[in-house]
């Protein structure tokens, strides 16, 4: 937990040092939009942006997986429930030598 407080503070000290050194006034201009703005400020919302926009691609792998895996899991209990039921029925190599 230490940890990840220090890596935070340290994300956040230098998102700092990078928007006092990049505080330039720049036009970000996208077909007949024009923002005048920080250099910073548009670097940290197109990053966002990006996150934001990686995530949402993956969604749909992460929720195939997670059903995926659930179905494994429901097979795996299945088979750990047959293989209860028939070790209770049919008695193993040993049981059968020891009743001689």
């Amino acid at each position: 937990m230490k940890i990840l407080v220090i890596l935070a503070l340290l994300i956040a000290i230098s998102l700092i040092l990078f928007a006092l050194q990049n505080s330039a006034i720049v036009t970000l201009s996208f077909l007949s939009f024009h923002y005048n703005g920080s250099l910073a400020l548009i670097l940290v919302v197109v990053f966002a942006l990006g996150l934001v926009s990686g995530i949402l691609v993956s969604i749909p792998s992460l929720v195939r997986k997670s059903s995926v895996l659930r179905e494994h899991k429901r097979r795996i209990r299945e088979l750990e429930e047959s293989m209860t039921i028939r070790a209770d029925t049919h008695p193993g190599p040993q049981e059968k030598s020891g009743k001689q």
